[in-house]
């Protein structure tokens, strides 16, 4: 077997830097977690992380891309299944309920992060809007849902789930209340779109 080149190493190094990020934000918080624990978690040195990411906001930034690519591969496969709103739901909640921990510290602590962090959650935030519209459009021209505003239904949908994450002992008894409660969300959520 041929040892990696320098450019597939640095992939993997960068790789290895930001999903360590994650556990950690999970566990200590966004601002909780220094580069230095990011670094000593995967046995690096500090200077590393600073190679990979000149600042620690790209850091962070460069996390919620990755949890960005995966919502929006669950969203391609959500598509391929099924066009309709319920399946786009779903797939949301599915990313959410495998990264539930970081996605809740990063709701929780999103007004104290900097601008540039937060305009690269809100542009996640745009994505998951366009997705949810697309999906009630179809089910509207079908005659399963009614018309709602672009901006009403986004926002309906994530406060539903924000407010269950953010108060996930009020209605979890395990870890996720993702995974207890994302049927119900998903439910209750489509009796709202009826037509």
């Amino acid at each position: 077997m041929q040892p990696a080149t320098r450019q597939e190493q640095k992939v993997v190094t960068r790789d290895r830097l930001v999903n360590a990020a994650m556990a950690l934000f999970a566990r200590n918080g966004i601002a909780g977690t220094t580069t230095a624990e990011v670094a000593k978690s995967v046995r690096m040195s500090h200077g590393v992380v600073f190679l990979h990411f000149p600042t620690r906001d790209e850091l962070v930034i460069a996390v919620i891309d990755e949890f960005g690519r995966r919502l929006s591969a669950e969203f391609r496969q959500a598509f391929e299944r099924d066009l309709g709103l319920r399946a786009v739901l779903q797939a949301h909640l599915r990313v959410l309920a495998e990264l539930e921990p970081f996605y809740a510290r990063l709701v929780t602590e999103a007004p104290m992060l900097p601008p540039k962090v937060r305009s690269t959650l809100m542009l996640l935030h745009a994505a998951v809007s366009y997705e949810l519209f697309q999906a009630l459009e179809r089910e509207r021209k079908a005659g399963r849902a009614r018309k709602i505003d672009r901006a009403l239904l986004f926002n309906t949908w994530i406060g539903l789930v924000h407010h269950y994450l953010v108060n996930r002992d009020l209605f979890a008894t395990g870890d996720s209340v993702i995974a207890e409660k994302g049927d119900s969300l998903v439910n209750h959520f489509m009796a709202l779109v009826k037509p």
